[in-house]
């Protein structure tokens, strides 16, 4: 008899599929190998299905651009050539000065910044639901992208790779409720946590003390202290401050510079290839550690020696030995 029969009552194959599910989230809480394994079966599939959904609408843009007027994809073809060539000239003095400052750093014994990599990757399906806005990307592990890389677009923060498949991701954005990041805040010097609303133009920081003078409009910079994001890149200005003077705390509402609504392509921040290997606490200590002067670590030697004390060697004093009991008796 089949597990399956139509004469079977549908609450069999719903208690099924309910262990099922059950095991399975089991599998996965636990760190299994097996449950990561079918995850990412899974996101290859769900990954393709997106595609599919999506393919019509992307021809159909395809379609739109192409029969766009000459004229404007001309003019529009010079004004990128233009900042292009902008772009290269400023990069070029930027190579310099990122060489000499590596100099410096080296010399004050501190380590270099390593630049990442930029992977382009474009957005293929969109997930926009209050709790965790997400959307996905058409890299995954095989093109170097792993859960945890940071996502940006043009103007700052997106977010970060939530989970890769081997042709897809998903980079659950910044705005998430199930996303935090920590940002310094402006010029004042404080650092904190910056929440997640769900909303696309909200972003929260509370309990800040009052005696840091933010204002609105100050621009929210990654810190690089929680080893996701790279330092200084941005992230939010300052659109709201609550002023809580019982407290004596302030509390602010930031508003992303990433283009969240109009977002087509994204950029992946890899690891470089060459990137060094994170430094050990010897090796942070060591670099840390201020080279003492030379003068003062010769303070405390004896003077070197002169010609006169190399020519004569010194004539060793032997202590006088007294006579024994039995000596003065003998000489008696």
């Amino acid at each position: 008899m089949s597990l399956f029969e139509s004469h079977r009552p549908g609450i069999t194959k719903l208690m099924i599929l309910v262990l099922a599910s059950l095991m399975l989230m089991a599998l996965d809480r636990a760190g299994s190998s097996v449950a990561m394994r079918i995850n990412t079966g899974l996101g290859s599939v769900t990954d393709g299905i997106a595609r599919l959904t999506q393919a019509p609408s992307l021809w159909a843009s395809d379609i739109t651009l192409f029969f766009e007027h000459r004229s404007n994809q001309v003019a529009t073809i010079h004004r990128l050539q233009e900042e292009n060539l902008l772009i290269k000239g400023q990069m070029q003095q930027f190579y310099d000065l990122k060489r000499e400052l590596g100099h410096l750093k080296t010399l004050l014994h501190g380590q270099t910044t390593v630049v990442p990599n930029v992977l382009l990757a474009r957005m293929i399906a969109i997930n926009d639901s209050p709790e965790q806005r997400n959307f996905t990307i058409n890299r995954g592990l095989n093109d170097g992208v792993r859960p945890g890389q940071p996502v940006i677009d043009g103007h700052g923060i997106v977010g970060q790779v939530l989970r890769s498949s081997l042709t897809g991701a998903v980079v659950i954005e910044v705005v998430s409720r199930k996303h935090n990041l920590s940002v310094n805040l402006g010029d004042t010097g404080f650092i904190g946590l910056l929440h997640g609303t769900g909303t696309r133009d909200a972003l929260t920081m509370d309990r800040i003390p009052e005696r840091y003078a933010a204002k609105v409009g100050d621009l929210l910079t990654t810190s690089g202290l929680d080893g996701v994001f790279p330092k200084g890149y941005p992230v939010a200005r300052i659109s709201q401050i609550h002023d809580d003077r019982g407290q004596a705390f302030i509390n602010i509402v930031a508003t992303p510079v990433a283009d969240l609504d109009h977002l087509s392509e994204v950029l992946v921040l890899t690891a470089p290839p060459d990137a060094p290997p994170p430094p050990t606490q010897k090796t942070q200590q060591a670099n840390t550690v201020d080279q003492p002067d030379k003068a003062m670590i010769n303070a405390g030697k004896p003077p070197p020696p002169t010609h006169e004390s190399l020519a004569t060697p010194p004539t060793a004093t032997h202590p006088t030995k007294s006579p024994s009991k039995r000596e003065t008796t003998h000489a008696q």
